[in-house]
């Protein structure tokens, strides 16, 4: 009887948490825009144990919903990182140097739904993947994502997100001890598409 009111009030309790989880994300999307087409700037700063200073890089980046998200990094030096639903593909000076297919590789699809998510306004759909907990005040918002049990573990600790009408800084925190803080600036919605892109 004692196990049966254990395991009942568990029950309660993980569906209160679900249901805070699906607020939560409810309030994040209805405040972010979900434009067709996304284009800013960023700059990555990295820090690696064992290494004084931090790696500081900084490009611009498109995000078409649904397509693809492209990282054009200027400086240091001039890269590419494509990602499309089933693949991820770097490229510098033209030449391809790396492909992974999604098919193949558990970890590609792990983070092309984690960026898909991010910047086309799908909050919700992390919640198959992380723990969510945040807040929402007036128009801004945080987000604190915690991988489930499983390989996600494996690459990362904790996935720090804030925002407004667009996702503006990204931080994670990677199970090997490095940290990635993002900022993503100046979102813009106008311009026309570019469909070749992601193909």
């Amino acid at each position: 009887m004692k196990r049966r009111g254990l395991l009942l009030a568990g029950v309660a309790f993980a569906a209160g948490a679900a249901r805070a989880q699906s607020s939560l994300a409810q309030s994040v999307r209805e405040r972010l825009q979900q434009p067709e087409w996304l284009r800013g700037d960023f700059t990555q700063t990295k820090k690696v144990p064992g290494f004084a200073r931090p790696l500081v890089s900084s490009g611009n980046f498109v995000a078409a919903r649904g397509r693809g998200v492209l990282w054009r990094t200027l400086k240091p030096f001039a890269s590419e990182l494509r990602l499309t639903q089933g693949e991820i593909r770097a490229t510098q000076g033209g030449q391809v140097a790396l492909r992974l297919d999604a098919s193949r590789e558990p970890a590609v699809r792990v983070i092309n739904t984690l960026m898909f998510a991010l910047l086309n306004g799908d909050v919700s759909g992390l919640a198959e993947l992380f723990e969510i907990s945040g807040s929402v005040k007036g128009a801004a918002w945080q987000l604190a994502l915690v991988p489930r049990a499983g390989a996600l573990q494996q690459v990362l600790r904790r996935v720090e997100l804030d925002g407004d009408a667009f996702v503006r800084r990204i931080q994670l925190f990677e199970a090997n001890g490095d940290e990635s803080l993002i900022q993503l600036a100046n979102p813009r919605t106008d311009g026309a598409a570019e469909p070749g892109l992601f193909q």
